[in-house]
């Protein structure tokens, strides 16, 4: 067996090595707090703790065995593991992902029978991020535009929609698209989302476009469902990011987010008859 994995930083599990350095597994299992800032039982995290956390300060200091663990307890390294398997995974944003990263895969395993693949578990980030591919570097000419008093209420409007629906269905489109694509390749793919802190809004309306699709991966824990990372986060009791258990402002996915998500895909896998 042969899988794929792809998204933004919540894919290469970033910063999961702060569990390297602290025992966490009872810091992880306590639920009869307010999560959060408020939280005063939020542990800090020793080494990185004394760095401050700003402009990737904390993953400079991380060494290479520091990102090895991280990778290996992220939910791709724990399916490695369950399934006793190797693997492909690849970082970017949601159109490089689908349009470069899976054509590229499904082209190595159509044509090298050694890397044939079963399956893709691709992961959707913020829709805001693909703005680069329409105003070029990184986008920010796109919020100049919205934040200038020169720029028209009509015109804001416009570049408001092509934001929050424009890109979204194009998103959705590509994944449609994709999932012929691997379907066409005997490879499954399976889609799940961050869902958006910062903007939930694009991040919903990207889930629900796709929520019902047969390839879409809903987040399974204590037998409740939820549609996406951001979803979870304020539903599950449970801490499910960094800055929910630790003292730290990184929204990132903890390792017991990972553990339940890497538990999702095996749920999924077994209903397809993959495993």
């Amino acid at each position: 067996m042969l899988f794929a994995t792809v998204g933004c930083s919540f894919t290469r599990g970033e910063r999961l090595f702060y569990h390297k350095y602290i025992e966490d597994d009872e810091v992880l299992n306590r639920n009869d707090w307010q999560l959060g800032a408020n939280n005063p039982l939020r542990v800090t995290i020793p080494i990185f703790g004394q760095i401050p956390d700003v402009d990737g300060k904390h993953m400079l200091a991380a060494t290479q065995q520091d990102k090895r663990f991280m990778l290996d307890i992220s939910y791709t390294g724990l399916l490695s593991k369950r399934l006793n398997c190797e693997y492909f995974t690849k970082s970017g944003d949601n159109f490089d992902n689908i349009d470069r990263h899976i054509p590229e895969w499904v082209e190595i395993s159509r044509t090298v029978p050694e890397r044939k693949l079963d399956f893709i578990v691709l992961q959707l980030t913020e829709p805001q991020r693909d703005l680069k591919k329409f105003y070029g570097g990184d986008g920010q000419e796109f919020w100049d535009k919205l934040k200038s008093f020169s720029t028209s209420p009509e015109e804001k409007k416009k570049l408001l929609h092509h934001l929050e629906v424009e890109i979204p269905e194009q998103t959705v489109s590509k994944v449609l698209k994709t999932n012929k694509l691997c379907k066409d390749n005997d490879i499954d793919l399976f889609v799940w989302s961050w869902g958006s802190q910062f903007h939930p809004e694009r991040g919903i309306e990207l889930v629900k476009m796709l929520k019902d699709e047969d390839f879409f991966l809903p987040i399974i824990y204590e037998e409740k469902s939820y549609i996406s990372y951001t979803h979870m986060r304020k539903s599950c009791r449970q801490g499910v990011g960094f800055d929910q258990i630790f003292d730290s402002k990184d929204n990132h996915p903890n390792k017991f987010f990972n553990r339940v998500l890497c538990d999702s895909i095996i749920i999924k896998l077994r209903e397809k008859q993959i495993i």
